[in-house]
């Protein structure tokens, strides 16, 4: 097994949210993650996942698995029997990572020398902290960091987050694939029937307008935008149904804010609400209609 995972290697994905998402809700967060941004997972890459509290960001990484660490971690080691409760900043040549309490926290590629202040001053502002220290790691320097980090004891074990190996993952993706085939078979039914009534009728000048009658609109388009929308609160779905150019969907939730917020993002194409409280549960279901994103 290789060791670090050089910076070239590393695969960075930053995605908004509106707050932490509950950890039994993260592995469908990030599966649907994935979808709407048109990525796969090798179940031989190495998933690490981090909320960044500042910014409401999670960002994920993704490497081979045949490396066992970032190199992102190498820092680490000037860490090691000594507390920190700052935050420090580490700058190469195209990178730089932020450490927060002695933990790696955030990193970022760099496509052009920086002014090493003015990127404290960006970050400072974004993140509303005080960068206490900043060091610049020239190459010979990272890797004299690397071996030593290799030959210390303290290395942290990384948690592989490959939603590829979780059962209820595959399940999810099942569900995603049933809804989808669904639409499809409705679709293949609703031409078809054109198609027997085309010849019954032997219309042929009409042609184009029954075309026009019958096109298929894509499901996946109304999909990905409302998801892109839905999936910033956290929302539990319960059921997600598309007829005739209208989405129905059903989900809960414990923050009333949420909703609200979600309608109003949505309000142009929002056809009906409807919130109900459920006491024993402590929280809202919601049923919204709305019609077909494009």
């Amino acid at each position: 097994m290789l060791e670090i995972a050089p910076f070239n290697q590393i695969k960075l994905l930053f995605v908004d949210v509106s707050e932490e998402i509950e950890n039994k809700n993260l592995k469908k967060f990030i599966s649907t993650t994935f979808i709407l941004n048109n990525l796969t997972l090798n179940k031989n890459d190495f998933l690490y996942i981090n909320f960044i509290t500042e910014i409401n960001k999670y960002q994920i990484l993704i490497f081979p698995k045949q490396f066992k660490y970032m190199v992102f971690q190498i820092f680490e080691h000037l860490y090691i029997d000594k507390d920190s409760n700052n935050y420090d900043l580490y700058l190469t040549n195209s990178f730089f990572c932020l450490y927060k309490n002695g933990k790696f926290y955030y990193s970022q590629n760099l496509e052009s020398k920086v002014i090493v202040e003015d990127l404290i001053s960006y970050l400072n502002k974004i993140f509303s902290i005080k960068i206490d220290n900043y060091k610049f790691i020239d190459e010979f320097y990272q890797k004299e960091l690397e071996k030593e980090y290799l030959d210390s004891n303290g290395k942290n074990i990384i948690k592989n987050f490959n939603i590829k190996n979780n059962y209820s993952f595959k399940i999810y993706l099942f569900y995603l694939f049933l809804i989808f085939s669904f639409c499809v078979a409705i679709f293949e039914n609703r031409l078809e029937d054109a198609q027997k009534e085309n010849q019954e009728m032997n219309i042929k000048n009409n042609f184009e307008e029954i075309k026009k009658e019958h096109l298929f609109n894509s499901f996946s388009i109304s999909f990905k935008a409302i998801f892109q929308i839905f999936m910033k609160y956290n929302f539990d779905l319960e059921s997600f149904e598309y007829k005739e150019n209208r989405l129905k969907i059903v989900f809960s939730s414990t923050i009333k804010a949420n909703i609200y917020s979600f309608f109003n993002e949505i309000k142009e194409k929002l056809i009906s609400q409807e919130i109900t409280y459920l006491e024993k549960e402590e929280l809202y279901k919601v049923v919204v209609y709305v019609r077909q994103f494009k």
